[in-house]
């Protein structure tokens, strides 16, 4: 159901389908038919680019089909929460309007979707609810059931994992199981129970109206240990849609890939920020193999579509494997992945090299005292230096920034605004915003202990659903806090934000190149602020840019004088080569750690 992803199949049904074996089934991506119906440009503004996700516009959108509303209550979402609410999202009258209309045609979109279902005479139908889709999937629900009460009626997905799936049963009585955690194994024993007319009742996971009032407390469905014996996922639903849709003449459709789930990182320090996975942090893998054997399928099926990694963050032990592999079968495709931030160089040539050419890297802040507050693991300057690397490599980044963390000095985002201008010829972040706060995020779980007060559901949820304020907090994923120490986050960081509105109107211009020559080595920059359009660095001067094409620290440099110079240096020389450069831009300095700042000129290619 809207509003989720359009280019790319949901990849947890296409496994459960592929897992259901001889059991006939069939998957409906409404989200398509949706977006044809109302506009996919409307659609995209609405789900992604034009409105942040909490204020859920998706789910008011549908909430006529669910709940009855007075134009006061309208009246006060769109105040509230859109016009007053959101100062980050560009909102035009027309946006408005479009949505508005679109909320008017939303029981007859409803009545064809019911329609295309019953037309399959099923015994139970599931939803997946994820994004802004529960809403939508409930009206849906509830009609079905209202058509057909004999009918099975299960939910799944992020919106129903912890207390979101038992408020979810407690509320909606035409709702029969809800299914927490990955349903990979649960779901197909719950399907053959439902058509042997049994309960589903006592499924590890799933909750229904028995089990709700016996238990205590959330249960999620057992994980899945070994990835390997999972089933390839079944995407033919969603390629026949997608091809009738208006999507198609859009957007190339992506293939869903899955080579991991949990995060590694998040095991050992969970970024504060995240609440990705839920209660399923623990870490697994497919093997090289495995994973391989899955990617040549999907693209031998689907040939010429772009692929979309589902993972959280990629193994860094596949750059011993299955990435060199991928390199070395030069199989043209084009796959993207997240990323942690501290890749070496090496790492990304070798992306590259494998066709990994659109990245999502962890990288929320240029700041150390910041990054150390987000328990991210890597440094500012380590941020810059991988930014840097994908522009030589070709690789794009797609990157946030983001603030407001309590304890951050206010300092460091001037400090940080200083620091734009000299990286204008590197890729600006998507979106630099103050931190949403997720059910599931150590924010939420240890607000106070974190410096958060006052933690309530956003202020859409109550325009959204007509419950009980601890109805509310329980269906709710995003959340709105006061800071136990006051603090005026839009004056500290508005100067940033207005050198990044810069960054991003000047980066299309702005270049900073070297190319090393052998005795001389040319730096042209092309940077609004630069000092000059060439430099040329020659002897030692030429050694220690070289030298600090990654990060080096200055003890380091000292330490390792012979080796970089062919010569001792004395610290007073590292320190009297490195100012002209710094003064020029052409270099970055965070303490004693240096990083130089032009991209590498590739050699173009040898002529066949």
């Amino acid at each position: 159901m809207p509003f989720g992803p359009l280019r790319v199949p949901s990849l947890g049904l296409s496994l459960l389908k592929a897992a259901l074996g001889g059991i006939r089934s069939k998957i409906f991506y409404f989200g398509l038919s949706y977006a044809t119906r109302i506009g996919v440009r409307l659609y995209e503004d609405i789900a992604f680019k034009e409105v942040p996700e909490s204020a859920q516009l998706g789910e008011w959108i549908f909430r006529p089909g669910l709940f009855d509303s007075t134009p006061q209550d309208d009246e006060g979402y769109l105040r509230e929460v859109i016009l007053e609410g959101t100062p980050q999202a560009r909102l035009g009258d027309s946006v408005i309007q479009q949505a508005l209309e679109a909320r008017a045609g939303v029981s007859d979109f409803l009545a064809w979707c019911a329609e295309q279902v019953l037309s399959c005479s099923p015994a139970l139908v599931g939803f997946t609810s994820v994004f802004q889709q529960n809403v939508s999937s409930l009206a849906l629900a509830r009609r079905l059931k209202q058509l057909d009460p004999q009918l099975c009626v299960v939910f799944g997905g992020a919106n129903c994992e912890g207390a979101m799936g038992l408020e979810l049963i407690r509320q909606f009585p035409f709702v029969d199981a809800a299914v927490s955690g990955e349903a990979d194994a649960v779901f197909p024993e719950l399907v053959r129970k439902v058509l042997k007319g049994e309960s589903p009742a006592g499924l590890t996971g799933v909750t229904t109206r028995t089990t709700l009032a016996l238990s205590s407390g959330p249960v999620r469905a057992p994980v899945v240990r070994d990835l390997d014996a999972l089933p390839y996922p079944e995407v033919d639903d969603f390629f026949e849609q997608f091809q009738a849709s208006s999507a198609a003449r859009v957007f190339t459709a992506r293939l869903p890939f899955e080579t991991s789930r949990g995060c590694w990182w998040g095991q050992i320090h969970h970024c504060t920020f995240c609440g990705l996975n839920g209660e399923t942090m623990a870490y697994r893998r497919k093997s090289a193999s495995r994973a391989m054997e899955e990617l040549i399928s999907l693209i031998s099926r689907y040939p010429g579509h772009p692929v979309m990694v589902a993972d959280n963050i990629l193994d860094l032990s596949y750059f011993k494997d299955f990435v060199p592999e991928l390199a070395r079968r030069k199989l043209n495709v084009r796959l993207f992945y997240e990323v942690k931030a501290n890749l070496k160089k090496e790492q990304v040539r070798l992306l590259r090299d494998a066709g990994i050419l659109q990245i999502q890297p962890g990288i929320e802040s240029f700041s150390d005292k910041v990054l150390e507050l987000m328990r991210k693991g890597v440094r500012g300057l380590q941020n810059i230096q991988l930014l840097k690397w994908c522009k030589e490599f070709g690789i794009w980044p797609n990157w946030n920034l983001i603030w407001g963390f309590p304890g951050e000095p206010p300092e460091e985002y001037s400090r940080m605004a200083d620091l734009v201008p000299l990286i204008s010829h590197l890729t600006p972040p998507r979106a630099a915003t103050r931190i949403r706060m997720d059910r599931f995020s150590p924010n939420f779980e240890s607000s106070q202990e974190l410096g958060f007060i006052n933690v309530r559901p956003a202020a859409a949820y109550r325009y959204v659903y007509p419950f009980a304020p601890g109805a509310l907090r329980n269906l709710a994923y995003y959340f709105d806090y006061d800071y136990a120490v006051p603090r005026d986050v839009r004056a500290y960081t508005r100067r940033l934000a207005e050198r990044i509105e810069e960054w991003r109107r000047a980066h299309q211009q702005s270049e900073l190149v070297c190319e090393d020559k052998g005795d001389q080595l040319l730096i042209w920059d092309l940077r609004p602020v630069a000092a000059r359009m060439m430099t040329v660095l020659e002897g030692p001067e030429r050694l220690l840019y070289l030298a600090c094409d990654g990060v080096r620290a200055i003890r380091w440099l000292e330490q390792n004088a012979e080796h970089v110079f062919g010569a001792t240096v004395a610290s007073a020389r590292i320190e009297e080569m490195l100012s002209p450069l710094l003064q020029q831009g052409l270099m970055m300095r965070d303490g004693d750690s240096i990083l130089s700042l032009a991209v590498q000129a590739q050699p173009k290619p040898a002529r066949a």
